[in-house]
C-alpha cells in the first residue's frame, strides 16, 4: 500500500490497484476499483503497485505511481506543490470491439468508486455533492453523502462531470477530465461512480490517453474555477473578448422557443400567417420606442424538418425532428432570408441550426456519419459546415447558433465509437467559421461541449439553462442558469440566459429578474415580446441609448453555499454574484432570488464572505447599495444581512469599495450593472476620483455615497446629508464619453 499527500489532498493506493481519496484521513468516495475493460477486449491482469519517479510539467512537480499490466497502462501523478492528483490511462495497443453498448457503463473503467463501502467514521460530516449531467445545458444535480440518487434527466444517459464534493466550511473536491472530454464519463447512480471511457467507445488506437483530475480547493466554486484555469492555460485558449459580435455587444431580438414569434404570427396587427411581417413589426416597434436593436435571431421555423411544428397553435411542443435542409422554407419566407433582413434594416443575423436528417439531400454531396437507428447524420468532415457557413456570409448571418449539440452526439454512434471524432467535429466548425468571420453560439451543449471550447476560437456565447418558460418554473431555471454558469465562467465563456418577455401579461413579476440575470450574464440580452407589448424601461436597464450592453466582467454565478443548498428544489435563497473591476477597485453585484417552486416565503442570510473574488480584496468597510430600494449603507467587509422573499421575488445589491476620503461611487443606478465598464470607468488619482462616463447623446446620472459633501469642478453635485447620497448629471457629447473629477469633502 502507498499513501500519498498532495498538499492536503490524500490518496491511498492498495496492492490490488484500488484507491481511496479524501482529506485528513477521511474517505470521500469509497473504494475506487480498477475495473475491467469492455467486452471483447483483453482481460486486465493486476500486479501490486510499483514504479515511482519525480518529474515536472506545466502543472508543477509530481511523482508517479504506475499500475502495470494489460492493454491499458494506468498511472497516478500526485503534485507536490498543489492539491492535485491526475489519473492517466493509456492504450498500449490498438483495441477494437470494446463497447459495452451502454454509454454509462465504461468500456475502460478506472476507477469505479463504491461509496457504500466507506467506514462511516471516515465519511466527513455534512458531505454533499453536485454533478453536471451530460445532457442539454449541463443540468446541475445535487445529492447527499450517499453520492447516489442524483436527479437526472431520464432521456439522457446517467453520466456527468465535473463531480464536485464539499463539507461545511470546506474543503472541496472536484473530479473532472483534463482532456478527451467527449470520451470520458462518470457514470452515476446505481450505487457506484463509474469513471472511465464511455461505453460506446468501440475502438481505441495505440497511445490514446486520457487524464482524470482530482482537484482540492476551498470550496466547490473555487475548485471548478481552478479546473477551468488548468484547461485554459494548457490549451493556450484565446477567447474573442467580451464584445465579439453584435449579439454579444448590443441588445437583440429573438424568435426562439419562449419568444412571441416562435412558430407564431401576429393576429392583432393583421399579420396572421405572415412570419416576416410579424418579426419586422416587432423590431420596428422596439426601435420606435428607443430600443436600438443590434441583431435579430432566426430560429428553426425558417427551415424544413422531417416533422414540422405547426404555426399559430396553442400546443407547446418541441419536436426533436432533424433538419432536411438549411434553407428558407418557401411557405414561410417566399422571398428568402436576404429580403427579410432588408425589411429589418439589414442588421446582423443570428441563425439557428440543428441535427441533420439522414435523408437530407446534402448527405449525398458531402461525407457524413449516418446512424440508421436514429435517422440522424452529421458531416464527418468540415465540408458540410463550410457550405452552411458560406450561406451565412450570403445571408448576412454574423452568428451561427448550433443547437441540439447533445442530440447530434448521442444520435450518431459513429461520432462516439472512436476517440477524437467529436473534437474534430467541433474544431471543423470552428475553423470554417473563423475563416469566414462568423461567430458561434453553442446551445444544448453538455459539459464536454463546454470544455472542448478550450480548443476553439469562435464560440462567443453558450446557453446554460433550459428554454424560457419551458421544462421548469422560472425560479428553477434561474438556479440552473446561475449554477451552470460556474462552468462557463471557469472556461472564459459568456452564458446566454435565453430570450425573455417584458410583457407583464405574459411574464408577470418575473420579467425584471429575467432582465437582471440577462444583464448580469455577460452574454446576449434577447427580447422576445409581441409587437406593441414591450416594457421599454425594463429593456433599457440592460443597455445604453445606443443599445450597447452594460455588463459585468464575468458571468454571474451561484455562491458555493447556494450550489450546495440546491434552491431549485429546496426552500433556500439563491444567492449569486459577479463584479466589475476598475482601476480604483472591484465593484461586486449580489443578486438574491426565491427560486424554489413553493408559495411560501423564504428567509435566508446573505454573507459578503460568500462572494469570493467578486468582493474587492482591500481592507476596510464597503458600501452596500440596495438596488430596488435605492438606499446605501456602510457595512463591514464580513457583513451579513437577512433577506425574505416571496415566490419568484428578488433583491439586488451593488457592493462598492469605500475609497480614501470616505467616498464611494456606485455608478449609474438606473442600470442593473451600475458600474459596468460600458457605462463608467473609475480611477483614483491625486486624492480625487476620476470617473469616465460613456454613452451616446444621453445625460447620465452618476450616484455615490460620501461621509461629507464632495465637490466636482466639472458638474454640479447634489448631496443629501441624511443619507450621504450624492448625484452628478453628466451629458455625453458626440465623442461618446466625458470625464469628471470628484474630490472628497
Amino acid at each position: 500500500m502507498i499513501e500519498i499527500n498532495s498538499s492536503g489532498l490524500e490518496l491511498r493506493v492498495d496492492d490490488d490497484g484500488s484507491i481511496r481519496v479524501g482529506f485528513d484521513g477521511e474517505d470521500w468516495l469509497g473504494r475506487g476499483v480498477p475495473g475491467p475493460l469492455g467486452e471483447g477486449c483483453p482481460t486486465q491482469d493486476w500486479d501490486i503497485v510499483r514504479g515511482y519517479g519525480t518529474n515536472e510539467d506545466d502543472l508543477g512537480t509530481w511523482r508517479r505511481v504506475r499500475l502495470p499490466g494489460g492493454d491499458v497502462a494506468r498511472s497516478i501523478r500526485f503534485y507536490l506543490d498543489r492539491p492535485l492528483i491526475v489519473l492517466e490511462a493509456r492504450s498500449s495497443s490498438d483495441r477494437t470491439g470494446c463497447a459495452t453498448r451502454a454509454f454509462d457503463r465504461p468500456s475502460m473503467a478506472w476507477p469505479t468508486f463504491h461509496p457504500a463501502d466507506r467506514d462511516p467514521a471516515r465519511v466527513p460530516d455534512g458531505l454533499r455533492a453536485v454533478v453536471f449531467q451530460h445532457c442539454e445545458f449541463a443540468l446541475p444535480a445535487v445529492t447527499d453523502a450517499s453520492l447516489d440518487g442524483f436527479f437526472l434527466l431520464s432521456h439522457r444517459p446517467p453520466t456527468g462531470w465535473p463531480l464536485c464534493l464539499s463539507v461545511p466550511g470546506g474543503p472541496g473536491l472536484v473530479v473532472a477530465p483534463l482532456d478527451a472530454f467527449h470520451e470520458q464519463i462518470i457514470g452515476l447512480n446505481d450505487g457506484t461512480l463509474r469513471c472511465g471511457w464511455h461505453g460506446d467507445l468501440d475502438e481505441t488506437p495505440a497511445e490514446f490517453r486520457t487524464e482524470l483530475a482530482f482537484i482540492g480547493a476551498d470550496d466547490i466554486r473555487e475548485g471548478v474555477l481552478e479546473w477551468g484555469r488548468i484547461l485554459l492555460e494548457r490549451a493556450g485558449t484565446v477567447r474573442p473578448g467580451r464584445w465579439p459580435d453584435a449579439l454579444g455587444s448590443r441588445i437583440s431580438y429573438w424568435t426562439d422557443n419562449g419568444a412571441a414569434y416562435w412558430y407564431s404570427t401576429e393576429p392583432e396587427h393583421g399579420l396572421t400567417g405572415d412570419v416576416p411581417g410579424s418579426v419586422v413589426a416587432a423590431v420596428d416597434d422596439l426601435r420606435d420606442r428607443g430600443v436600438a436593436v443590434g441583431s435579430v435571431q432566426l430560429d428553426s421555423w425558417f427551415y424544413p424538418h422531417t416533422e414540422l411544428r405547426p404555426f399559430d397553435t396553442d400546443e407547446w411542443v418541441v419536436p426533436p425532428s432533424p433538419m432536411v435542409a438549411w434553407e428558407a422554407r418557401d411557405d414561410i419566407l417566399p422571398d428568402g432570408i436576404a429580403a427579410l433582413r432588408h425589411d429589418l434594416g439589414d442588421p446582423p443575423l443570428a441563425a439557428h441550426i440543428r441535427h441533420l436528417s439522414a435523408t437530407a439531400p446534402i448527405t449525398d454531396d458531402v461525407p457524413v456519419f449516418v446512424d440508421d437507428d436514429t435517422g440522424v447524420a452529421v458531416p464527418s468532415t468540415p465540408e458540410g459546415y463550410e457550405r452552411w457557413l458560406d450561406q451565412c456570409v450570403t445571408w448576412g448571418v454574423e452568428t451561427f447558433e448550433h443547437d441540439w449539440l447533445v442530440e447530434v452526439f448521442h444520435a450518431v454512434r459513429d461520432l462516439r465509437s472512436r476517440p477524437g471524432r467529436a473534437r474534430a467535429w467541433h474544431e471543423g466548425i470552428d475553423t470554417a467559421a473563423r475563416t469566414r468571420g462568423i461567430t458561434l453560439q453553442w446551445c444544448m451543449g453538455t459539459p464536454a461541449d463546454f470544455a472542448q471550447t478550450t480548443t476553439l476560437s469562435q464560440v462567443t456565447s453558450v446557453r446554460t439553462c433550459g428554454d424560457h418558460g419551458y421544462i421548469a418554473t422560472p425560479g428553477q431555471l434561474w438556479a440552473w442558469f446561475c449554477t451552470t454558469n460556474v462552468l462557463a465562467r471557469s472556461l472564459g465563456l459568456m452564458p446566454y440566459k435565453d430570450v425573455f418577455r417584458t410583457d407583464p401579461s405574459v411574464a408577470g413579476d418575473t420579467a425584471a429578474p429575467e432582465a437582471l440575470l440577462s444583464a448580469m450574464s455577460t452574454g446576449p440580452v434577447g427580447l422576445g415580446d409581441r409587437v406593441g407589448r414591450h416594457d421599454t424601461n425594463l429593456a433599457m436597464r440592460t443597455c445604453r441609448a445606443d443599445g450597447v450592453l452594460i455588463k459585468p466582467d464575468v458571468p454571474i454565478t451561484s455562491t458555493h453555499a447556494s450550489i450546495i443548498a440546491n434552491p431549485a428544489f429546496n426552500p433556500a435563497l439563491l444567492v449569486a454574484g459577479t463584479h466589475s473591476a476598475h482601476r480604483a477597485g472591484r465593484w461586486g453585484y449580489v443578486c438574491v432570488f426565491h427560486a424554489t417552486p413553493t408559495d411560501d416565503p423564504i428567509t435566508g442570510t446573505v454573507a459578503l464572505t460568500d462572494l469570493g473574488d467578486d468582493l474587492d480584496d482591500r481592507r476596510g468597510d464597503v458600501l452596500r447599495w440596495d438596488w430596488r430600494n435605492g438606499t446605501a449603507a456602510r457595512v463591514a467587509r464580513d457583513a451579513e444581512w437577512p433577506v425574505t422573499l416571496e415566490r419568484e421575488d428578488w433583491a439586488a445589491y451593488v457592493i462598492a469599495p469605500i475609497l480614501p476620503g470616505d467616498i464611494a461611487v456606485i455608478g449609474d443606478v438606473s442600470k442593473f450593472v451600475a458600474a459596468g465598464d460600458a457605462r463608467i470607468e473609475i480611477g483614483a488619482a491625486d486624492a480625487s476620483i476620476e470617473v469616465t462616463v460613456k454613452g451616446a447623446g444621453e445625460t447620465v446620472r452618476v450616484t455615490g455615497w460620501a461621509a461629507r459633501p464632495p465637490r466636482c469642478d466639472d458638474a454640479a453635485v447634489a448631496f443629501d446629508a441624511a443619507s450621504g447620497r450624492w448625484d452628478i448629471d453628466v451629458t455625453i457629447g458626440d465623442r461618446g464619453w466625458e470625464k469628471v473629477r470628484i474630490v472628497p469633502g
